[in-house]
């Protein structure tokens, strides 16, 4: 049973039935670090025998999809390409779509620079029209500097994603967030983020999915980006307590979840009492 539902008359049975496409995040979801967690693939299996979309995004931008299409299938879920979804995709859709003859410089890891490269994105190490910076784990104080120095002569400063942090099985590291922060403190410039819980990426799933906000549910366990993405609009958020967010943090926190689940095990505990 869920921990906490909204002030409603729905119960958490009446809110699940109307989902129609599960939006899952990973990291402190699905899994942690390299250990799947207890219930998930119970929790996919389930989606699957009701006939339930569902797909995979994840704000992480140190990695590409393939990667983590690899990581899942090898926890014990086999995920075609398809149904796994990243914030590279929504920033690369967004700068094809508007900006596609602008000069790209990326702070972030080979990954991200290598789907920019097979987008046809133009990628230079100088002279650059925007600054893209993603989650880089293997930061060189020269590539800051540099982005720094192109920022403050008018390149557009981008963010991949917002997360400040990011969970591992030995507590968490710096994310995306904490790198922009680092260079917004030193030129002032503060980032459009494109990750969730951006209008981007709401937009992106709603165009790839073909479903309507108040069909989707988004799956997380980060208030500010999982939870966020559903402010302003009809979809429905769940918040799972098996990553970083606690019960208390939602105390003085404005965004709220429709529903509360210590795990997506109990979440497909209320879905098999639905399909019973």
């Amino acid at each position: 049973m869920p921990v906490r539902t909204i002030d409603t008359k729905e119960s958490s049975c009446d809110i699940l039935k109307k989902v129609k496409c599960f939006i899952l995040d990973l990291d402190g979801t699905v899994y942690l670090g390299n250990r799947i967690l207890e219930g998930s693939i119970e929790f996919l299996k389930e989606l699957e025998r009701e006939g339930i979309q569902f797909k995979f995004f994840t704000n992480n931008s140190s990695k590409n999809a393939e990667v983590y299409i690899n990581r899942i299938t090898k926890m014990g879920y086999p995920v075609s390409q398809d149904m796994m979804l990243i914030s590279n995709q929504v920033i690369i859709n967004y700068i094809k779509e508007n900006m596609p003859d602008k000069k790209v410089f990326i702070l972030g890891n080979e990954y991200l620079k290598n789907d920019f490269v097979k987008a046809g994105i133009n990628l230079v190490s100088d002279n650059a029209d925007i600054v893209v910076v993603g989650f880089d784990t293997s930061l060189v104080y020269e590539n800051v500097s540099k982005a720094c120095e192109l920022i403050r002569n008018g390149a557009l400063f981008l963010g991949v994603n917002p997360d400040f942090n990011c969970p591992t099985e030995n507590g968490f590291i710096p994310d995306c967030g904490s790198i922009c922060s680092m260079i917004t403190a030193s030129t002032g410039v503060v980032p459009e983020f494109f990750g969730k819980p951006s209008h981007h990426t709401l937009q992106y799933i709603l165009q790839y999915t073909g479903f309507k906000a108040e069909e989707i549910a988004f799956v997380g366990d980060r208030i500010y980006t999982d939870i966020a993405i559903g402010k302003g609009n009809d979809s429905v958020t769940i918040l799972v307590l098996s990553g970083e967010a606690k019960l208390d943090d939602l105390i003085e926190s404005e965004v709220q979840p429709t529903l509360i689940f210590n795990s997506l095990g109990d979440v497909k505990d209320v879905l098999e009492q639905i399909h019973k």
